[in-house]
């Protein structure tokens, strides 16, 4: 866990069916209230339909972004809490510096976000929907679910990186994917065989609260 990261850089190698079964298999034994299991589906895609999709999405986000939105909102609809604003920006330095982007350089920026609708030349691309008529305690144990997924792939070789900037294109995933009215997509997630030498190159470690910032004990 404490060597995990968000993976950008892929190696042009597939993933084998059988694995990628492996993972969901190791998956579907997380938590869940009541064991609901409220990871509605995943649309797992490669291959043609996944460049496809890739065009179709890159297309639409450098011509009409204003024209998709997520079935959700991800940040709040006002300002952030300052102590998470703050996160948020030092995130970006961490992100951009190391391609050589100044935070300032919103061309270059938006030439770099575009990568995520490529799914960062990933072989492999999840799609998770969730249940329409389910709310907040459900969403949480698909959070449990990704993350069991997120594990179980790095314990095979592989790594992940999440992508909530998919739902957004939401409408697109819809054409090409038998997704249910009933659906929400919640978000994409690419995996494959991570490229250690462009992520060592391109990459920062992200800096996380210290332990004694994060818990409190009562009664040690």
């Amino acid at each position: 866990m404490k060597n995990r990261f968000s993976c950008r850089y892929y190696l042009p190698k597939p993933i084998d069916k059988e694995i990628i079964e492996q993972i969901i298999d190791a998956a579907r034994c997380s938590p869940s209230g009541n064991n609901m299991q409220p990871w509605e589906k995943v649309y797992c895609i490669t291959g043609a339909l996944k460049d496809t999709i890739s065009r179709e999405m890159v297309q639409a986000h450098e011509e009409a972004p204003e024209a998709y939105s997520a079935q959700y909102l991800y940040y709040p609809a006002g300002p952030i809490p300052a102590q998470y604003a703050r996160r948020r920006f030092e995130f970006g330095k961490h992100y951009y510096t190391p391609l050589g982007i100044d935070h300032g350089d919103l061309k270059g920026r938006a030439r770099v976000s575009t990568r995520q609708y490529e799914w960062f030349d990933g072989p492999v691309v999840f799609i998770f929907t969730i249940n329409n008529g389910l709310t907040q305690g459900s969403w949480l144990d698909v959070g449990y679910f990704l993350q069991s997924i997120n594990i179980a792939a790095r314990a095979r070789g592989l790594e992940t990186v999440s992508q909530e900037s998919t739902a957004k294109y939401q409408l697109i995933l819809r054409k090409h994917l038998p997704i249910g009215d009933s659906e929400v997509v919640a978000l994409g997630m690419t995996m494959g065989y991570p490229d250690l030498e462009k992520v060592a190159k391109f990459s920062a470690k992200q800096p996380k609260r210290e332990v004694s910032d994060i818990i409190e004990f009562f009664g040690f």
